[in-house]
């Protein structure tokens, strides 16, 4: 069986580790992933889509679909109203932007 033997300097021993400094570091290398474009929603989206926007979606989104079936079952007249209203801004959107409206 082979032993393999670790030699350290006195310098290195004594040096000081810094838990603040390893904290914004891992604080940083996170943000920078996080802002990172992700290729397989930019492709999908076909603009580019960041990890942190791609990781908001995956988790507003359910979130709004709970809301909104909670919604639904303890009223029904409110939710009707709701669809009707939300499709009504998405034609408004869309005549807008087939009008070169702004």
């Amino acid at each position: 069986m082979q032993q393999a033997t670790i030699n350290f300097t006195a310098q290195q021993v004594r040096a000081r580790v810094s838990l603040a400094d390893k904290v914004r570091g891992l604080y940083r290398s996170v943000n920078r992933w996080l802002d990172a474009r992700s290729a397989i929603y930019s492709r999908i989206a076909e603009f580019d889509v960041t990890r942190r926007v791609a990781i908001r979606m995956g988790v507003v989104f359910p979130l709004c679909m709970v809301v909104t079936a909670v919604c639904v079952e303890q009223n029904l007249l409110v939710s009707i109203t709701a669809m009707g209203v939300s499709g009504w801004i998405v034609y408004r959107l869309n005549k807008g932007e087939k009008g070169g409206e702004k």
